[in-house]
């Protein structure tokens, strides 16, 4: 759920329309399963993403049991700060979901049926095969003073409620079915209502620089700021700085004015000037050289080959993984000589170099990541203590073998192993 408070500045625009300093908006989830961590929530990510460039400020997230109190509760706090609302979850065709008939209840309207809703529930189950059964035709009746957001992706819509200067909008939890409404219902409402000036924002990264080291060097440059702000993200080896317009009066030439001066600070420490998850950046850089890689994972367990596999156009660029966990696999399948793995161990440098080796001649690629290491939280030694891992990357007849210690649970370890290579391939190319 979303909260919005509008701040009018007075005077208006060029084109007449009033303008603002920004809207706050609270997210407020409603779900057990968020609770209890069944269930990760994706949606305020994605709809962070998606207003933030219009302008809209998030203030406050909050998640809530799928109870007519808490939901009442909620609603009633949030509307002390803020004047609109978008809310997620509990849209569904079961007991357990409510917030229909709370909503209903909480702006004291009836109800009414939505034919083209009816309409598309009928086509839905004619393709699925079973009959519309009558609790799903109950998903077509609406309070009737709200008015619909279709929901092309499933059968749940959404709904748009205004009173007394306050809005609400209400969509199903399931994370598609968010994106299909926000974009195809919701923008085109917002859009015209709230004429808001576009926001600035910029990211870059850099990695395998302390977040404090960064912050030193940009001391100087932070006191210079003027109606900006200078977020750091951190995570995984990874620092992202995202600078952002907060005064609606700075002009864009400024804004790209210390948007330049931020880059000339940071010179080499960056490491991507774009805001890229590492797997965009490897695709990207691939696509752009036309170049072919694969990978050897054994500590990695084919984590870096699954974030690459999500992107779009992985296949242009991306020829396979060999997971090679089991000595067996890198001997048998990469060509690493027992005698490696007996004199120095299968986390080894000379173990790693033999693997990508291996791989570069198995998949004929241009590049090649190879990974081994102990992930923990067993199976450390004096010598190689748990984090410990030898990255090796082969780049046409160029190779880098790297040892590096990682730190947090296996799945941290994963994340930044594939940051870390990233990061001495592109020391490479």
């Amino acid at each position: 759920m979303f909260f919005i408070r509008v701040c009018v500045k007075k005077g208006l625009t060029p084109c007449g329309f009033r303008y603002f300093c920004g809207m706050d908006i609270e997210i407020i989830t409603i779900g057990d399963e968020l609770l209890i961590g069944q269930t990760i929530d994706t949606n305020s990510v994605y709809l962070a993403q998606v207003l933030a460039p219009m302008g809209l400020n998030i203030s406050r997230k909050t998640a809530i049991k799928d109870q007519k109190d808490a939901i009442i509760g909620s609603l009633n706090e949030s509307f002390k700060r803020v004047d609109f609302v978008i809310l997620t979850g509990g849209l569904g065709p079961t007991n357990d979901d409510i917030t229909k008939s709370v909503l209903q209840s909480y702006f004291q309207c009836g109800s009414r049926i939505d034919e083209s809703v009816l309409e598309h529930l009928r086509l839905i189950f004619k393709n699925r095969g079973p009959e519309l059964f009558e609790i799903n035709k109950m998903q077509a009746t609406l309070p009737d003073c709200c008015k619909t957001l279709f929901n092309s992706q499933g059968t749940a819509p959404g709904m748009w409620f205004m009173k007394e200067g306050k809005y609400l909008a209400a969509m199903p939890g399931v994370p598609g079915e968010v994106r299909a409404i926000t974009e195809e219902s919701l923008i085109p409402i917002l859009a015209p209502l709230f004429k808001l000036p576009p926001a600035l924002h910029r990211t870059l990264s850099t990695a395998l620089i302390p977040e404090s080291i960064i912050a030193q060097k940009l001391q100087n440059f932070e006191s210079t700021l003027n109606g900006c702000g200078l977020a750091y993200l951190p995570s995984h080896n990874v620092v992202k700085l995202r600078l952002s317009r907060k005064n609606p009066e700075l002009s864009e030439q400024k804004f790209k004015a210390y948007w330049q001066q931020l880059i000339e600070t940071l010179g080499d420490w960056i490491f991507c000037e774009d805001d890229l998850s590492m797997s965009e950046w490897l695709l990207n850089l691939t696509l752009d050289k036309n170049l072919t890689f694969a990978t050897a994972e054994s500590c990695t367990g084919g984590y870096i080959g699954n974030q690459i596999v999500q992107l779009s156009g992985a296949s242009q660029a991306y020829l396979g993984t060999v997971t090679a966990y089991h000595n067996n696999i890198k001997e048998e399948v990469l060509g690493v000589k027992k005698s490696t793995l007996n004199s120095h161990g299968a986390v080894s440098s000379e173990t790693a170099l033999e693997m990508v080796e291996g791989l570069c001649r198995l998949f004929r690629a241009d590049i090649g990541i190879a990974t081994t290491g102990i992930a923990g939280p067993s199976g450390g030694t004096a010598d190689k203590p748990v984090g410990t891992i030898f990255i090796a990357i082969k780049f046409r007849d160029k190779i880098s073998v790297k040892q590096y210690t990682l730190r947090g649970g296996r799945l941290d370890f994963m994340i930044r192993a594939m940051n870390t290579a990233m990061k001495q391939l592109k020391e490479m190319i």
